[in-house]
């Protein structure tokens, strides 16, 4: 009885000591930093890439690009960059930029047009600064238009040299930027084919692109080039523009010829929330926090979605092993949850593509008016067993050392005692008992305790991989905000040379216009909407049914996990009882060789 009385005050008094410090959050209380917009801005979505290894971290930041093209092009999200969100002043600066760019357009046109080339002149040359002071990962073609007109009003004016320098400097840089006849004579637009083909001739040069502290998604006149380290060689002979956008950084950008060349990211205010928030998810993925961390990361960027990646590397050139999903920031609903391998390299943009679609293609509706969410509750299970054991073995522990102690006090009395008396013989087997409850106690509780701590502070993250269902309703009506321009991939920059957009020459204006050649008739654009409308039914059709095969290949190859862990299970359960048994009877056998106690031994011991 004194025995019991003692583990399970110990026992009461362990669960009493861990249970705070159990219930105590890793996560700060502050979820919602500032507030968020109204229904204007409901559908403005951010995307972030976790690396949930060394091995995933440069592809993560190259499978966020590409989560952020299929997000502009869905239609129905308005993407809002991460690396911007995050810069809110450095974007209002960059958007100026712009602004004055395009207004120095507008302005340089209306003189052009007037036939005051002077004026003109000199605001597409305004027009040419503010765009090389702005974003040119996002507005890199603005300032190729701004360059040619510029080179067409150094040609109105008579300057004809001046006018040569800038359109060999605009086609080294682009050299499938678009010149119009309206705008330049016959043996300018002569000398334009020329130099476009002397560029085209010559031979490429190399540049490395690095940047420090962190990797960085490169951009090189506008074109998405990779994750730094970035190694180019299909590049012209030129001085070329070199943008670099890490989140929590502020925007990078230089001009940069050949050769190695290093850009050096300044952290803002943002950069340390962002990392505390991002180390939060890669430390439990599957975990309640995860989801925690993301809606207060979506505040963080003024955002009511959360496009989140968390992307496993591995060992090996294998695929990413991708857990996606998009997250209301308001009540941590996930509007779509997806999981599956991405190929590395220059498979990912084909390879991801499907699994991208899913993301941002419909909502999943909400059950009974709840969220709905994905994540393993297994790890708060696994630290409640943990502390438990780690009490029960604390008090096994006391317990022992009691016993100890008492057995120690036997010892005394023993040795005060008459040896021939029946109460010294009492004395002894009571101290014999004392030894062996010790001993039991102090080698079961460290054992219980070290166990305890192993559930208690390990891993175990584990679990909630059922993807949700996509909801098939139709995609709410596009909101009243444009969706971000955003540059396109770089085979098809490479591969398209889009004109530009050049009005009709002032001396040739005529009082009507006539239509034009490429706009369809109105029968012609019903007839359009209609089989586009059937082609869109018939690809949400094929992406239900590939989403429904791709769920039961999921479903499939979880049930037979499940089968495969539970014969796991029992092999392990059969071969500890063996164990166990195989034990007790070597000590048995030990017993009955061992000769018992007497005077000396309990005296020695």
């Amino acid at each position: 009885m004194r025995a019991l009385h003692v583990a399970l005050c110990g026992w009461l008094v362990g669960i009493l000591a861990v249970g705070p410090a159990a219930a105590q959050p890793t996560l700060p209380a502050k979820l919602m930093p500032r507030a968020l917009s109204t229904a204007a801005d409901e559908s403005t979505v951010t995307v972030v890439a976790i690396a949930l290894d060394a091995a995933a971290r440069t592809e993560a930041l190259r499978l966020a690009y590409l989560a952020e093209q299929e997000a502009a092009r869905s239609g129905r999200l308005r993407l809002v960059r991460l690396a911007d969100a995050l810069d809110a002043n450095g974007r209002r600066e960059r958007e100026a930029r712009a602004a004055e760019a395009a207004a120095a357009m507008k302005e340089g046109q209306r003189a052009y047009d007037e036939l005051d080339t002077q004026q003109a002149l000199q605001q597409f040359d305004k027009a040419v600064r503010a765009s090389e002071a702005g974003d040119l990962s996002l507005r890199f073609g603005d300032l190729s238009r701004a360059r040619v007109m510029k080179a067409a009003s150094q040609v109105a004016n008579g300057e004809n040299t001046a006018a040569q320098l800038e359109i060999r400097s605009v086609l080294a840089v682009d050299p499938r930027a678009q010149f119009s006849p309206n705008f330049f004579p016959p043996d300018e637009m002569a000398f334009v084919e020329k130099e476009r083909a002397a560029v085209l001739a010559a031979a490429s040069t190399a540049l490395t692109v690095r940047t420090e502290p962190v990797p960085a998604q490169v951009y090189v006149d506008g074109v998405f080039r990779g994750v730094s380290p970035v190694a180019l060689t299909d590049l012209t002979p030129a001085d070329h523009y070199v943008t670099v956008l890490a989140p929590g950084y502020a925007l990078a950008q230089r001009r940069a010829r050949e050769g190695d060349t290093t850009l050096t990211l300044q952290p803002l205010a943002s950069q340390k929330p962002l990392q505390v928030l991002t180390e939060t998810v890669a430390r439990k993925p599957q975990s309640e926090e995860r989801d925690r961390a993301l809606r207060e990361l979506g505040a963080l960027a003024g955002v009511s979605q959360v496009l989140a990646l968390l992307v496993r590397g591995g060992a090996g050139a294998g695929p990413l092993d991708v857990t996606a999903l998009r997250l209301d920031v308001a009540d941590g609903h996930n509007l779509a949850y997806t999981l599956g391998p991405v190929p590395r390299g220059d498979a990912m943009d084909a390879g991801s593509r499907e699994l991208l679609a899913r993301l941002v293609s419909a909502d999943a509706p909400r059950q009974g008016g709840k969220p709905v969410t994905h994540f393993s509750t297994g790890s708060a299970t696994r630290r409640t067993v943990g502390y438990v054991m780690m009490a029960t073995g604390v008090a096994m522990l006391a317990g022992g050392i009691y016993f100890g102690m008492e057995a120690s006090a036997k010892e005394d009395d023993f040795r005060r005692a008459e040896q021939n008396s029946a109460r010294a013989q009492d004395i002894k087997d009571t101290g014999k008992t004392y030894a062996l409850v010790a001993d039991i106690g102090v080698l079961v509780g460290l054992a219980t305790a070290g166990l305890g701590g192993y559930f208690a502070f390990s891993g175990g993250d584990g679990g909630g991989k059922a993807p949700a269902r996509a909801s098939s309703a139709e995609p709410p009506p596009p909101t009243k905000h444009e969706a971000l321009p955003m540059p396109p991939p770089p085979k098809a920059a490479k591969a398209q040379g889009e004109a530009l957009p050049m009005p009709p020459p002032p001396a040739r204006s005529t009082s009507s216009t006539p239509p034009s050649r490429g706009e369809p008739s109105p029968p012609a654009r019903a007839s359009d909407s209609k089989r586009t409308k059937q082609e869109e039914a018939r690809q949400r059709e094929e992406a239900l049914r590939k989403q429904r095969e791709e769920e039961e290949r999921q479903r499939r190859e979880q049930e037979e996990q499940r089968k495969r862990e539970e014969e796991a299970r029992k092999r392990e359960e059969e071969a500890k009882r063996k164990r166990e048994e195989e034990e007790r009877r070597r000590e048995e056998e030990e017993k009955k060789k061992r000769p018992a106690l007497d005077e000396d031994d309990l005296r020695n011991y």
